[in-house]
This record gives structure tokens, sequence and C-alpha cells, in this order.
């Protein structure tokens, strides 16, 4: 007879079945052909499309809502993405074009096969009143705006062009805002930092402080740094490489996404309002 820890230990056991993920994989022919070459684990060639790779593996599910497992199962999916991506860049250079994800399915114990559609960066990047507008048609509470998004709005693109022009300061800010948001996942929060860091000194050299300005909190700034400067958060694109505690970021890519470009809108705002 089993005793009540084996017994419980069992019924868990039981509950958790490997779910069997298929992810399809789209790249030109070369480069599928230089990865097939390879012979990268959980990785083989389809027998019908010559710029395809199809990316297998299995994943233990357990008590969790269908919509955890499948967040989870992303996050394994990115991170294969991103290793089979790096080492290609790694070995072959810019040659490499790198794989990116067409389909999604997955085959449970049962053999149930469930597809999956994760958004992608048409739907991810949409501008905050579309995608509000998109949610509500279907039936969805409308989510809120992103805090002092009418400070962005507002921002005369031809009068900033022509500061940025007379003002290096100015293109700088525009550059690295450009290239924090580089890529479709995960902004470059070094870049971010950089913007945040040069608006402080014009900022420190008018004797004026963003905080009172109502540009942001001490909390908002505290956070950012924090996840900007985490490698066990960000790894590679941590600012620093030395490890200091910090396990999970204290501000999401999409707020700290519009927290830098709010505080760069408001200072774009002031210097125009002083021509």
């Amino acid at each position: 007879m089993l005793n009540a820890g084996a017994a419980q230990r069992q019924s868990a056991s039981e509950r958790i079945e490997a779910v069997r993920w298929i992810v399809t994989l789209s790249a030109n022919r070369r480069d599928v052909e230089l990865l097939r070459a390879e012979s990268l684990p959980g990785v083989s060639a389809t027998a019908d499309d010559p710029c395809q790779l199809i990316l297998e593996f299995d994943y233990q599910e357990g008590d969790v809502a269908d919509e955890d497992a499948s967040h989870a199962a992303k996050a394994v999916i990115n991170a294969s993405v991103q290793r089979i991506n790096g080492s290609g860049k790694l070995r072959w250079g810019r040659a490499f074009e790198g794989v990116t994800v067409s389909a999604v399915k997955s085959v449970d114990s049962g053999g149930r096969v469930t597809q999956y559609v994760f958004p992608g960066p048409a739907v991810e990047h949409m501008p905050p009143e579309a995608f509000a507008d998109m949610v509500e048609r279907l039936g969805f509470p409308r989510p809120p705006l992103p805090v002092g998004i009418e400070v962005i709005n507002s921002l005369d693109l031809a009068a900033v062009n022509d500061l940025a022009e007379a003002n290096p300061d100015v293109g700088r800010i525009l550059h690295l805002a450009a290239l924090m948001l580089e890529g479709d996942d995960e902004i470059d929060r070094v870049a971010g930092y950089s913007a945040l860091e040069a608006i402080k000194h014009d900022l420190g050299g008018r004797q004026l402080d963003g905080e009172k300005l109502g540009w942001w909190t001490d909390a908002e700034l505290r956070n950012f740094k924090a996840t900007a400067n985490s490698v066990e958060v960000l790894g590679p694109r941590a600012r620093h490489g030395k490890p200091f505690g910090l396990s999970e970021r204290r501000m999401t890519t999409k707020d700290a996404s519009w927290f830098v470009r709010r505080v760069a809108a408001s200072w774009l705002t002031y210097l125009l309002r002083l021509r």
C-alpha cells in the first residue's frame, strides 16, 4: 500500500503529461542548408519545403492553465530561435539571415493537436489606440492607453527635425530612440538608458529636474535602471555584465519603451517652446 506522500507523488505524476511541441521555422534556402548540415538537436528538415525546418521539443504540463502553458512554451521557442540565430551569426556572420517562426502546434499524449497563433510584430506594435479598438471589437474591456501618450502624439515632427539639425543633442536622442526600438521583441534598454542620461544631463545644465517637472517619478526611474542593469533579467542585453541580485524585471518591455518615449517627447516639447 502506498503511503500518503507516495500516493500524492503518484497522483501528481499522473496529472503531468508530456506535450510535443512542433514549430515550423522559415529561412532562405541557403540558411536551411547550412543548418541542416550542422545536425542541430531537435531540428530536422521538412520533406516538401526547402525553406523550412522543424523544431520539436517536449514540454511537461502539470496543473497549469492552457494560457500559462502556451506562454511557457513560447518562451522555450523564443530561446531556441535565439540560440539558433545567435550561433548562426557567430559561425557565418551577416551572410546568415536567420530563422523565423511561421507555425506552431502541440500534440498531447492523447493525440489531440492544437494550433497556436502567437501575436507577431504586426499586432504587438500596433498604435495603442488601434490596439484598444481591436480589443474592444473582440468583446474585451478596452485597455488603458499608455501614460503620456498625448505628449508623444502632439509632437510636431517637422519642428523636431529642424531642431535636430541645429542641436546635436536632439539628433543623438532621436538616434538612441531608433536604436532602442530596433527588432521585434525586447527593446535595447542600454540605448534607452543613454537617452535618459543625456536628457537628465541637459536638464541639469538648465538647473531643472525632470521629476519636479512631472516627466517621471523616482520609482519609474529606479525601476527602469534596475531592470536595464540586470544581467540576470536581460542576459546579454543588460547594461552590466556582472550579476547583482535582481532576478525579476521591475519594468516590462512595453512600459520601458513608453517611459523613454514619454520622457524624450516631454524634453523635446520643452525645447521647442524655447525657440
